[in-house]
């Protein structure tokens, strides 16, 4: 009765499919991560006031 690792040898190589073709369908034209338009800012440089 060989049909036990038929089914497992499939279902592996589906799951490897799967992760190969997940991986691939990763649109790489967008950034992953995009900042936050609410978040603040880092505070830059401290720029002199006027001396008086």
């Amino acid at each position: 009765m060989a049909i036990r690792p038929l089914i497992f040898g499939i279902l592996f190589i589906a799951v490897f499919v799967g992760i190969i073709l997940s991986i691939i369908w990763v649109d790489t034209s967008h950034p992953v991560h995009q900042p936050d338009p609410l978040s603040p800012t880092t505070p830059g440089p401290a720029m002199p006031g006027p001396v008086q």
